[in-house]
């Protein structure tokens, strides 16, 4: 039933919890979980594109070549760094594919319902 609020009527119910980590949309939770990965990935790959351009153009108009970042050899400390940052991306991208499956509601279960 509508209540009202001042000379309107409103429609607002309470808010409605949901349980959409146990959730599948493809059906299967590896499938949504390679779909999940795959965006991701797709998100990383244009984000590190896009700064890449950014910083040859900057790097061009001080006079840096192309053959400079190809010559380029790293620090220790700097492959330590990378390292870590790398392990970071890789458990962004990964790490979902840890859920317990046995705890989904798969879409096949809601036939019939």
């Amino acid at each position: 039933m509508a209540e009202t609020k001042g000379n309107r009527p409103t429609y607002a119910t309470d808010f409605i919890t949901t349980d959409i980590e146990k959730v599948t949309f493809f059906g299967n939770v590896h499938i949504d979980n390679m779909m999940t990965t795959l965006l991701a990935m797709g998100n990383e790959l244009w984000v590190q594109r896009k700064r890449q351009h950014i910083l040859e153009a900057l790097l061009a108009e001080k006079g840096v070549k192309p053959e400079a970042i190809e010559k380029y050899v790293a620090t220790p400390a700097q492959e330590q760094a990378w390292a870590k940052e790398r392990d970071v991306l890789v458990a962004r991208l990964w790490s979902h594919h840890d859920k317990n499956t046995g705890e989904y509601n798969f879409a096949s279960d809601w036939n019939g319902k």
